[in-house]
């Protein structure tokens, strides 16, 4: 029985040393040097994507940089904008005669459009949420005739005044300036409530 079990170790070594002996030890080598050839070419791929999305970031930082020195100088422009109007606006209140009136409604009749206004006094108050508060004058609601060469301005999104249709104001209601030359209306345009 020793003997059997001398014999069986005996075989079972001879044919680990076959096994062990017949296999060919470059291929592992090869393998692993592919291997590393394949991770070695990945990494380049990886920084050469690293350097795209670097400098992609560049361009982008460049843009929003570019973007931010438009917005300041629209900013200023707009300062300047705001300034030139209101400058405007007072050179015309001192130039030519207005009136405030309140617009209560409109009516298209052949080539004149008839506002039904009644006028009305801006009073500063402090008590008031904006400021002041409006008084009627004397007079009451009257109807007034414009032609059509009278250009007619209403507030649109809140801060902008755009030269509107007869159509416009037929449908709108709001506080009026009316500009007044040689006892005609020559201008019209809308008072902005905050």
């Amino acid at each position: 029985m020793k003997k059997q079990n001398t014999l069986f170790i005996l075989f079972y070594l001879i044919l680990l040393l076959l096994i062990v002996g017949c296999t060919n030890k470059n291929v592992p080598s090869d393998d692993f040097e592919n291997d590393i050839s394949k991770l070695e070419n990945k990494i380049v791929e990886l920084n050469q994507a690293v350097e795209k999305q670097r400098f992609l970031l560049e361009e982008q930082e460049k843009k929003i940089m570019l973007n931010e020195m438009k917005m300041e100088t629209v900013e200023e422009l707009n300062t300047v904008l705001h300034n030139n109007f209101h400058s405007m606006n007072e050179l015309i209140n001192l130039s030519i005669d207005s009136k405030t009136a309140m617009l209560n409604s409109a009516e298209i009749k052949g080539n004149t459009l008839n506002l039904n206004i009644t006028f009305t006094e801006k009073i500063m108050d402090q008590d008031a949420p904006n400021g002041f508060h409006l008084e009627e004058t004397e007079g009451g609601a009257i109807t007034l005739s414009i032609s059509e060469n009278v250009p007619i301005c209403l507030v649109k999104g809140g801060s902008s005044l755009i030269q509107v249709d007869w159509e416009e104001v037929v449908i709108h209601r709001g506080l009026l300036q009316l500009y007044e030359k040689d006892g005609e209306v020559v201008f019209i345009s809308e008072i902005y409530l905050p």
